[in-house]
């Protein structure tokens, strides 16, 4: 039997709920009665729990919607060479990937003017769920052509990383373009694969591969908002788009139809 203070031990049963994920970052703790049941104390107890895992910055309350486990942001560097995934291995977090669906489908006008292809040419689209230890982090949509990346979905298989897979087909100098963000609220499906509310926003990050002045990849990727935090490094970048200007063009891709500087857009 508990010897110490009820609420100590209401505070001590909710954060090791918390450590071993049963409460999960931004998830919704059941209401005071429910706690209050489930730990055999009246609502007070589990309010002054409550208050003292706020105080802690574990919990967080929100006025008529209820508490929830506080969310740490994930800084996601944003330079033309980091990847999501390196970000996550840098800071010491596993990270690994889903693959949801692989495709060829046909270019529409809008991946045509990215990839700098024609309306109809081939190409093949995986999507993929990536993971902050075990909590699912970004929703990725990548668009390759076809023709430029022959094997490339065979050579993903197993790999289950699209910079090594690359790698496989003889592609292994390739950098981030362009890249814009918005918000918006997640569809439903998103919401379901994100582990999300539809009411909280996601953020949606479109960029542009290249190798040289060739485009590789267009990806659209979907983040939850409160798992990520974009941090620029413009030191980073202009060193970056020094280093890509002092290289030589290879290919005779068009680069008219893609931007050809890094570009921001909150």
């Amino acid at each position: 039997m508990y010897q110490g203070k009820r609420w100590e031990f209401v505070r001590s049963n909710i954060e090791e709920a918390i450590a071993s994920s049963r409460f999960r970052p931004g998830e919704k703790l059941p209401n005071d009665v429910e706690l209050a049941i489930e730990y055999g104390v009246n609502r007070h107890t589990v309010r002054y729990a409550i208050r003292a895992l706020e105080q802690e910055g574990l919990l967080r309350v929100e006025q008529g919607r209820g508490t929830f486990v506080v969310e740490h942001p994930t800084p996601y560097l944003l330079s033309p060479q980091t990847r999501l995934t390196d970000n996550l291995i840098s800071q010491g977090r596993l990270a690994r990937r889903k693959i949801l669906s692989a495709a060829r489908i046909k270019a529409d006008e809008r991946l045509a003017g990215y990839l700098d292809l024609q309306a109809r040419d081939d190409v093949l689209r995986i999507d993929t769920l990536s993971y902050q230890d075990d909590i699912p982090i970004v929703i990725a949509h990548s668009y390759f052509p076809a023709k430029r990346t022959p094997g490339l979905l065979d050579k993903f298989s197993g790999a289950n990383s699209i910079s090594l897979a690359l790698r496989r087909i003889g592609i292994d100098d390739y950098s981030q373009q362009w890249v814009t963000i918005s918000a918006r609220l997640p569809s439903a499906q998103e919401a379901r694969l994100l582990e999300m509310p539809t009411s909280a926003p996601v953020f949606v990050k479109e960029s542009l591969d290249c190798a040289g002045r060739i485009p590789i990849k267009f990806g659209e990727n979907v983040l939850c908002a409160s798992r990520i935090s974009f941090r620029f490094d413009f030191k980073e970048i202009s060193a970056s788009a020094q280093s890509l200007a002092e290289k030589p063009r290879s290919g005779k891709a068009k680069a008219s139809k893609s931007k050809s500087s890094a570009s921001f857009k909150v």
